[in-house]
């Protein structure tokens, strides 16, 4: 089995950054990487972000290590609305997303490719997307 320390230097987990182009996450040692959901951006108003990102085996080759993570998903109440704090956003700031339930949220994001419709989610990301090209 291989060590912690070793496991955590394999590459494998990108984001999106700011420029639009994918960058590896690496953690520091004995570090632990939280990637936000997009009910975290909205109640924000994006000060805390969602993440787009993806993991890419790593390179194959003599030496090819394994990548060990795990991933935990919690979702709060299908009927809890998401909608911006009262403490983040101002009259300079105004709330960027409408509010709605998680469950609309959650359907929104495996229904929208399937039906051609866009999601509030993918709005979301592609509204950043553009952001960055811009």
């Amino acid at each position: 089995m291989m060590p912690a320390a070793a496991s955590a230097s394999v590459p494998g987990l990108q984001i999106v950054g700011p420029d639009g182009a994918w960058h590896d996450v690496l953690p520091l040692a004995d570090g632990v990487v939280v990637n936000l959901g997009d009910a975290i951006s909205i109640w924000t108003n994006d000060r805390w972000r969602s993440t787009l990102h993806r993991v890419v085996p790593p390179p194959p080759g003599p030496n090819e290590a394994r990548r060990r993570s795990f991933a935990f998903f919690h979702d709060g109440n299908a009927d809890a609305v998401m909608s911006c704090l009262p403490s983040c956003c101002s009259d300079d700031d105004p709330p960027r997303y409408a509010p709605l339930t998680l469950g609309d949220h959650v359907r929104g994001k495996l229904l929208g490719p399937r039906t051609l419709r866009q999601s509030h989610a993918t709005q979301t990301i592609g509204d950043r997307q553009r952001a960055v090209d811009d």
